[in-house]
């Protein structure tokens, strides 16, 4: 009870963070759960009908956008959308629950990628909207937005560039580093788009100066290994995002195309870094700074593995988890150990280990049944022989 109980906390923990994350005009697909135009089609029509449903709603949109009336358009592709993707409230007895349904994901082949490309579009128009609306807490939303887009189609030149205009309003280091990341990008999908060019000149400019003012105030802390920004905001992980699928789809991504940091150090040789390293006064060769990164390193696995544990209910003061994690750890450590030793120790240890299936104690026991069996035969073989013998002798 008490498994499923923190189980049941944990699924909760994961559906209130995906309902912070999601931007208003998604959260307001709810107000259409007790719609029965929507309840119907959502149950028994077919991916044609409500397409041919949500388009006329989504125009209505884009008219609307044009003429400046961003509330109302959003209020459209709110509409529109909620056919395929919206939030719903389910009741068990006193308790209510929020559930998100993305509808198109059970699809395949035309379907989904006709679902696809109508939400694909209605995305793009409210991240533009939300943009040209200036609505509260944009950035965040339109971040959110334009993933949703790359989850359905990697190859959005548009999102790229949506995504990247909204991660440059943060202008610091880091969300200068993501938007130059999404514009590369971008470029390398649209090669002929004038204004993804010049944006990406701009922000890469900007970038490269904000860079300077930070190494000058804070010593190079943000370029530093164990400096400001964690290991997945520095592999692409955007901050505010609706959860886990984004950070996958920015590393899958933007991780390995159009990351100048990772070009240029891997393009680094060891004493090069060795060297601009110097420069900022640490020396990568003594020992100190060797146990101090280990131990920050050790540190980061340590807050990661005790945020991995909050995040599942699982509270790592409890004497039996705490007993439980010594005695992994000991069996990692013999494993180091064991890894060290020559080959024919190893062999000896592998030889007794009694978690294998072919060790000597098997090899024993076998032995054992086997000369037990041969016993049994060859005592049964001398008594018969003498058996016919004392037989023979009587009948004479």
């Amino acid at each position: 009870m008490r498994k499923a109980s923190e189980m049941k906390a944990a699924q909760m923990k994961d559906k209130r963070r995906a309902w912070e994350a999601s931007p208003e005009f998604m959260k307001n697909t709810m107000t259409f759960d007790k719609d029965e135009s929507y309840v119907k089609m959502r149950e028994s029509a077919s991916v044609a009908e409500k397409i041919a449903f949500a388009e006329p709603i989504k125009d209505e949109g884009n008219d609307l956008f044009a003429k400046g009336k961003y509330a109302q358009a959003m209020a459209k592709y709110t509409a529109a959308v909620a056919v395929f993707r919206y939030w719903n409230r389910t009741h068990h007895g006193n308790e209510q629950n929020i559930v998100k349904h993305y509808d198109d994901e059970a699809l395949s082949g035309d379907e989904r990628t006709a679902a696809h490309g109508l939400i694909r579009s209605i995305y793009l128009n409210a991240a533009q909207c939300m943009k040209k609306g200036n609505m509260a807490d944009g950035s965040r939303e339109i971040i959110w937005t334009c993933t949703e887009v790359l989850e359905i189609d990697p190859d959005s030149a548009k999102a790229y560039y949506r995504r990247a205009m909204a991660h440059a309003e943060g202008d610091t280091s880091h969300t200068l580093e993501l938007a130059v990341r999404d514009l590369t990008r971008a470029n390398l999908l649209a090669p002929n788009d004038a204004t993804i060019r010049h944006a990406l000149h701009v922000h890469r400019s900007s970038h490269v100066t904000q860079r300077a003012k930070d190494k000058a105030a804070y010593g190079g802390v943000f370029n530093s290994r164990d400096g400001l920004y964690s290991a997945a905001e520095r592999s692409g992980g955007a901050v505010g995002t609706h959860d886990s699928s984004q950070g996958k789809s920015e590393g899958n991504q933007t991780n390995e195309d159009g990351d100048p940091a990772l070009t240029a150090f891997r393009n680094m040789s060891e004493q090069e870094l060795k060297a601009r390293c110097k420069a900022i006064g640490v020396d990568l060769d003594n020992p100190r700074v060797q146990r101090e990164l280990a131990n920050r390193a050790k540190a980061r696995k340590e807050e990661e593995l005790k945020a991995k544990a909050r995040e599942m209910g699982i509270d790592l003061g409890d004497p039996a988890v705490r007993k439980m994690l010594e005695l992994l750890e000991k069996e990692d450590r013999g494993k180091e150990d064991l890894a060290k030793l020559p080959a024919w120790r190893r062999w000896i240890y592998h030889s007794f280990d009694g978690t294998k299936r072919f060790n000597v104690q098997n090899l024993m026991y076998i032995a054992l049944a086997v000369s037990r069996r041969l016993f049994v035969c060859l005592f049964r073989f001398v008594c018969f022989s003498h058996y016919k013998k004392y037989i023979a002798s009587t009948w004479h």
